[in-house]
C-alpha cells in the first residue's frame, strides 16, 4: 500500500470506514476499491493531520511520517544539530528527562533549547499585537493542525489569524538571527502537524520534526542514556503553553484575569465552533480579545503524537502547574500588564518567509 501524505493507511486497515465517518476535513478519507479489495485511503492535499483517525480505528491501521530515523543517522553522520525541545516532553517524562538528554549530547547534539522560550516570545507578540495593534478577536496561531484545518477548510478565516509565528519558529529564528546557530535544527515535540513547519515553509528553519511516540520507541530500542542535562535557556510561563488554554493563561496573566480570552479545544468541539461563529469572527464581530484555538482537546500534553498513557490520569498536567507556578515567582513577572510588561526589549520584525496563503510576522529578541 501507498506511503504517501503525512499521515497514511497501512495494510491493517479493514475499511471499516469508522475513520472517515469521523474525519474532521471532508474528502480526506476515502474508501478505495482495488478489483474485489476495498481500503481507506487518505488525500494527502485533504488532510490536516488531527489524529481523530487515530483515537477511533481499532486495529492500529494509520501511521505518519516524521524525521526520528532522519534525526539519529545524521547524528551518527556527524551532521552539527541543535534540539529544539518541546515543554510537553519534561513534563511527559520527568524521571527520564535529564539522562535522555544526556544520552542525545552524547551521541552529538550540538545545544538543547526550550521551544518554552519560543513561547515566552510568542506571548509578547500577541501582547504588542493587541495593545499597539489593536488586533483583537483573532485566532491563535500556534497550533498548526488548527491553521492547517482553516487553509483547507475555512480559507474566509486566514486573515482572522494573529499574525504571529508559533513559539517553535520564534525560538528557531531566535537562535539564527540573534545567537548566530548554524546547525540544523530538531524539533522534539507530540505533534504530527508540526512537520507542516519543517516541510511547508519555504526555508523552514527547522529541519526535524521528531515525535515523542517514534523518539521514545528509538530510545528504548537503543537504551540511549547519559548523565542529567537540562535545556540551555531560561524561560518563564511559556513553559505552560502545552497545557489546554496555556497561551490564553498567559495573556490573562499579563493583562488581567478578566480579560474575554476564549479557549476552545477538540477536534470535534473547535471545527463545529469555527462553522458556527465564522462569519462573526470573519467580520470581527466577536467579544472575545482573543481565541486560544487547539486541535486536541487537552492540548498538546494529548499531542497527536505523543504516548497515550502520559496523559491519562492528569500525569503529565501535573508538573505543568509546578513550572508555571515556578515562573510566576521568578523576579520581574508581575501580574497585569500596566504593571509591567516582559522586561526583555521584545520587537515585532515583519517577515518575508510565507506559510502557504498568507504573511506573518515574527517576534525576535533585541540586544
Amino acid at each position: 500500500m501507498e506511503k504517501k501524505g503525512l499521515i497514511f493507511t497501512n495494510d491493517n486497515c479493514i475499511s471499516c470506514n469508522k475513520c472517515v465517518r469521523v474525519c474532521t476535513s471532508p474528502g480526506a478519507s476515502f474508501v478505495h476499491i482495488d478489483g474485489i479489495s476495498t481500503v481507506v485511503q487518505i488525500n494527502e492535499e485533504r488532510c490536516i493531520s488531527c489524529g481523530a483517525c487515530f483515537a477511533l480505528c481499532e486495529h492500529n491501521a494509520r501511521d505518519y511520517h516524521d524525521d526520528t530515523i532522519d534525526f539519529f543517522e545524521d547524528l551518527k553522520r556527524g551532521e552539527d544539530i541543535t534540539l529544539l525541545l518541546a515543554p510537553a516532553f519534561k513534563a511527559s517524562y520527568p524521571r527520564e528527562y535529564g539522562t535522555i538528554l544526556g544520552g542525545l549530547k552524547k551521541l552529538g547534539v550540538k545545544r538543547i533549547i526550550s521551544e518554552a522560550f519560543g513561547a515566552d516570545i510568542c506571548t509578547w507578540a500577541y501582547l504588542k499585537c493587541i495593545t499597539e495593534k489593536g488586533l483583537v478577536g483573532k485566532i491563535s496561531s500556534p497550533c498548526p493542525v488548527t491553521v492547517s484545518y482553516i487553509e483547507h477548510c475555512m480559507p474566509e478565516l486566514i486573515d482572522s489569524l494573529m499574525p504571529v509565528y508559533s513559539p517553535l519558529l520564534c525560538a528557531a529564528i531566535y537562535c539564527r538571527e540573534v545567537l548566530g546557530i548554524k546547525d540544523k535544527l530538531a524539533f522534539l515535540g507530540p505533534c504530527i502537524g508540526k512537520k507542516y513547519e519543517t516541510d511547508d515553509y519555504m526555508d523552514s528553519p527547522v529541519h526535524y520534526n521528531v515525535t515523542f511516540l517514534k523518539f521514545m520507541e528509538y530510545v528504548r530500542s537503543h537504551n540511549i542514556t547519559g548523565p542529567d542535562v537540562t535545556d540551555e535557556i531560561e524561560h518563564g510561563l511559556g513553559s505552560f503553553y502545552p497545557a489546554p488554554g496555556g497561551l490564553a493563561d498567559n495573556i490573562r496573566w499579563f493583562m488581567g484575569d478578566d480579560v474575554p480570552v476564549r479557549v476552545v479545544s477538540g477536534k470535534t468541539f473547535l471545527y463545529g465552533w469555527l462553522k458556527k461563529n465564522k462569519i462573526g469572527i470573519s467580520s470581527g464581530n466577536t467579544p472575545f480579545m482573543l481565541i486560544d484555538a487547539l486541535n486536541c482537546q487537552e492540548g498538546c500534553i494529548e499531542g497527536t503524537a505523543s504516548e497515550s498513557q502520559r496523559f491519562l490520569e492528569d500525569a503529565a498536567f501535573m508538573p505543568l502547574i509546578k513550572y508555571e507556578e515556578t515562573a510566576k515567582r521568578q523576579k520581574g513577572i508581575h501580574h497585569g500588564i500596566r504593571s509591567s510588561l516582559p522586561k526583555r526589549d521584545f520587537i515585532i520584525l515583519t517577515s518575508s518567509l510565507r506559510i502557504l496563503t498568507f504573511r506573518i510576522i515574527y517576534a525576535a529578541l533585541l540586544i
